[in-house]
């Protein structure tokens, strides 16, 4: 409750974002609750800033869902990106700017340069997908599923916040582990249901701020021209059997691996378990969402999913 409360403050601190609606929105969703119920192991002064993090990487999804000038969201995710690459670096023009430096420069003094280059580059990925996701939605149109999952991949900005969690922990993963294609297919599971939980919960809101382009029933509804229902049924399919892969793939790498490698594994499932439940209770949604939960049914196909983009997944089992 401390690491939240005190996150809380340092919001309500800051002089953005300045719009009164979206700042009672923001602080009313207790987002620093993502990052200190899933890292039990977790230095406290590491998760209070990663708890700071969470609100203003809430602040800067709403700021870029709210443009409309595609040269304005290349220009500012090219300043962020510098911005984190050298945070001492003199810059203007870039939202939210004084609070984006103190959070990059806490996290680079807790991580070490591995693990803050690690971060950097997942969210790096963020900064990429902002346009590309922006080139839809001001067309109007829908990716395909199979373009929408790798959009997805960087849009959620869930791949950053699984790369913290070593930085959070204070261990850093061998580079011989974390550079596997094994762990890159558990990371890319893991963003991918953090951000998929994000869609379950947040397509009403979609629809209402202008976005939901990229939301994962709209592609499979769009693609299959099939029914909301139906969509939604083969959306919790889909996130069943990624669920399942993930929990072989950390079975089969948790057997061998490091204490830091079990100890990351271990905090990717209680931040997946934990995101079902702070968006089933959170305001900024408000909507009952599909039922997922981080223990699949049985009976599911084991297959790969016919998914180009993420079927190499289902190659790293042994």
């Amino acid at each position: 409750m401390e690491i939240d409360k005190r996150a809380s403050e340092w919001m309500r601190s800051c002089a953005s974002p300045h719009d009164p609606v979206v700042r009672q929105r923001l602080l009313r969703s207790g987002s620093s609750y993502l990052v200190s119920n899933c890292s039990p192991c977790g230095k406290i002064e590491r998760l209070e800033v990663g708890g700071k993090w969470m609100y203003l990487g809430f602040a800067y999804d709403d700021w870029f869902e709210s443009r409309t000038s595609l040269d304005e969201i290349i220009a500012a995710a090219c300043g962020l990106q510098r911005a984190q690459d050298a945070p001492e670096a003199d810059l203007t023009d870039v939202p939210f700017l004084p609070e984006f430096l103190y959070i990059m420069r806490e996290l680079r003094r807790f991580a070490t340069p591995t693990q803050y280059r690690r971060f950097t580059n997942e969210r790096r990925g963020y900064f990429q997908a902002l346009p590309w996701e922006a080139s839809y939605r001001f067309a109007g149109r829908v990716p395909d599923l199979n373009t929408s999952v790798t959009l997805r991949l960087g849009l959620s900005g869930a791949a950053s916040f699984v790369a913290a969690l070593e930085i959070y922990n204070g261990d850093e993963i061998p580079s011989e582990e974390f550079d596997r294609p094994a762990l890159q297919a558990v990371r890319e599971i893991s963003t991918l249901l953090l951000g998929w939980v994000n869609d379950f919960y947040s397509l009403p809101k979609d629809a209402h701020d202008g976005g939901g382009t990229n939301n994962l029933i709209t592609c499979i509804q769009r693609e299959r021209r099939s029914s909301l229902e139906e969509a939604a049924a083969e959306a919790v399919t889909i996130w069943n059997r990624s669920m399942l892969l993930l929990l072989k793939l950390s079975d089969q790498l948790a057997d061998r691996g490091t204490l830091q490698l079990q100890q990351f594994l271990g905090d990717c499932g209680r931040a997946i378990r934990n995101a079902i439940a702070w968006h089933a209770e959170n305001p900024r949604y408000a909507t009952h969402a599909l039922s997922v939960t981080t223990e699949p049914p049985v009976g599911l196909d084991p297959s790969p999913l016919n998914i180009p983009s993420i079927s190499w997944w289902w190659q790293q089992l042994e």
